[in-house]
C-alpha cells in the first residue's frame, strides 16, 4: 500500500470543488484554433494560471505541483467524461495496469535542444531532457510528461492518503500481534487503556491541587457548577469566570447569594442569580428560544418554543381538548357537551348541506348549496362576468366578441368565455372567464 502512494500523485483539492472550473476551460485548452491549446504549446503556464488564482481566493497557498499536473489532466478530457468522475483517484495515470492514456513516444533532447526551445512538464517540471508523450485516450489530446510523472500510477486526494496510512497502520500492528502471539486488537485495547490512566492521573492532580487551595481559606468550589474553583480574594462572587460568563449572573455577594438561592434556567436548567426576574432563559438560550403562554385562552402555562416560532402552540393539557376538523383539517376547541368531530363552520355546512368550492375566475374559495355543483363563478366574480357579456370586447379581427360556453371534457367544461363571431373561420380569438 505505501509503495502504491510513492507512485501516486498527492492532490490538495477534492474534484467536486475544482470540477466547475476545470468544465470552465476545456473547451479553449482543446480548441485545436487555439494556438496554445493543450495540442500545440511545449509550456503549460497559461493552464496552471486558471488554478493557482483559484489557490489564492479560496485556499490563501499555492497549488503542488501534482495539483498542477492533476488539473492539466483533467483539460484534457471530455466534459461528459469529468462529469462521470465521482474521485480524482477514478483517473488512472501513466503507469496504471488500466491506463486512461496511450504512450505515444520518447523524445530525448541535448543540451543545444533544450536551450534552443524548451519543453516543460505538465506538473510545471522545466526543461525536460527525456519527453514522453501521452494520449488521452477519450479526446485524443497529446499532453508532454516528464521522466518522474510517467512513472505515476494515480492521483490520490489528502482524505485517501490518511485512510491508506491508518490502514498501514493497523496492518502493521496485526502483523506485530501474530508475530508475538497476542490476541487481536491487543495494541489498540492498550493504547485507549494508557490514554484513560493518563485522564484518570490528570484529573487526580487537578483535585489534590484543588483541596490544597481550598485548605487556604482563600478559594472556594463554585456554587454554580460544584466543579471549578473561585478565588474569593479578587471577586465578590463564589461563582467561577465560566459558569458567569455562559449565565445572567448579576453582581451579587455572597451574602446575597445565601439571601435569594439560585434559580434555574427554564430551558437548560441552568443556575443563575436573579431577584426580579422570571421566569428566565440563561444567556446561552435566549439567542434560540422564547417563554410564551400557552395559546388557549386563560390557560396560564409557560412554555419554551424556538424564538423563531409564530403558529399558536398550546399545553399538553390543553392539546388534548384541541381536535382536527375532520372536514377542513384545521384545530378547534371540543365541547364536552358536543360529539362531533366538525369546526363551527363545517359543521353548519353539514347540517344546511352546503359545501365549499373553488371559483374558477377568483380562485377563492365559495360556500355553496349541494343542489349548485354546476355553479363555477362565486357572485361577486359572476357579477362581473354579466357585465362583460353585455359589453362584450373586439377580437383581432376588429368584430365585438360573442358569449361562448366550453364543450370540451375537461375541468373548465361549462365555463364561459368569449370568442371571435366567426369563429372557427375567424382569428379564433378566445377569452375565458
Amino acid at each position: 500500500m505505501i509503495e502504491q502512494i510513492n507512485t501516486s500523485y498527492n492532490v490538495t483539492f477534492t474534484l467536486e470543488e475544482i470540477k466547475p472550473l476545470a468544465i470552465t476551460y476545456i473547451p479553449d485548452a482543446q480548441n485545436i484554433s487555439n494556438w496554445d491549446c493543450l495540442q500545440k504549446c511545449r509550456q503549460y503556464d497559461m493552464w496552471h494560471s486558471p488554478l493557482i488564482k483559484f489557490y489564492e481566493k479560496n485556499k490563501k497557498m499555492k497549488p503542488t505541483m501534482g495539483d498542477k499536473l492533476a488539473f492539466v489532466i483533467l483539460l484534457s478530457y471530455p466534459i461528459h467524461v469529468i462529469k462521470k468522475l465521482s474521485d480524482i483517484s477514478d483517473i488512472k495515470l501513466f503507469a496504471h495496469d488500466n491506463t486512461d492514456f496511450i504512450y505515444k513516444q520518447e523524445l530525448t533532447l541535448n543540451k543545444e535542444e533544450n536551450e534552443s526551445e524548451r519543453y516543460d512538464c505538465i506538473c510545471s517540471y522545466q526543461k525536460l531532457q527525456n519527453v514522453h508523450y501521452v494520449e488521452n485516450k477519450y479526446s485524443g489530446i497529446t499532453l508532454q510528461v516528464g521522466s518522474e510523472c510517467i512513472k505515476k500510477y494515480n492521483l490520490i486526494s489528502q482524505e485517501e492518503l490518511k485512510k491508506f496510512k491508518k490502514t498501514e497502520k493497523l496492518l502493521n500492528e496485526k502483523k506485530k500481534e501474530i508475530k508475538e502471539g497476542k490476541a487481536l486488537g491487543h495494541y489498540q485495547v492498550e493504547k485507549q487503556r494508557k490514554k484513560e490512566e493518563k485522564m484518570i492521573l490528570q484529573l487526580e492532580k487537578e483535585n489534590i491541587q484543588k483541596q490544597e487551595k481550598i485548605k487556604t481559606g482563600n478559594f472556594k468550589i463554585c456554587i454554580n457548577c460544584g466543579i471549578n474553583i473561585v478565588d474569593i480574594r479578587r471577586q465578590c462572587l463564589c461563582i467561577c469566570n465560566k459558569c458567569k460568563n455562559n449565565n445572567d449572573h448579576k453582581e451579587l455577594a455572597c451574602n446575597q447569594i445565601k439571601k435569594y438561592g439560585l434559580n434555574e434556567c427554564q430551558n437548560c436548567d441552568n443556575k443563575f442569580i436573579d431577584i426580579k426576574q422570571y421566569p428566565y432563559l440563561c444567556k446561552g438560550c435566549k439567542p434560540q428560544n422564547k417563554i410564551i403562554k400557552c395559546s388557549m385562552h386563560l390557560c396560564p402555562t409557560l412554555m419554551v418554543v424556538d424564538i423563531n416560532e409564530q403558529i399558536s402552540i398550546y399545553c399538553d393539557d390543553c392539546e388534548k381538548i384541541i381536535i382536527k376538523c375532520i372536514d377542513c383539517n384545521h384545530k378547534f376547541i371540543q365541547n364536552v357537551s358536543e360529539t362531533t368531530s366538525r369546526c363551527k363552520s363545517c359543521q353548519y355546512n353539514y347540517k344546511n348541506k352546503f359545501i365549499n368550492k373553488i371559483c374558477v375566475s377568483c380562485n377563492e374559495e365559495m360556500t355553496i348549496k349541494e343542489t349548485e355543483l354546476w355553479r363555477k363563478y362565486c357572485n361577486d366574480c359572476y357579477i362581473e362576468i354579466k357585465d362583460t357579456l353585455k359589453n362584450p370586447p373586439k377580437c383581432k379581427c376588429g368584430l365585438v366578441m360573442l358569449e361562448k360556453t366550453i364543450k370540451k371534457d375537461g375541468i373548465n367544461k361549462g365555463r364561459k368565455g368569449l370568442g371571435c363571431s366567426k369563429f372557427p373561420n375567424g382569428c379564433n380569438d378566445f377569452k375565458m372567464l
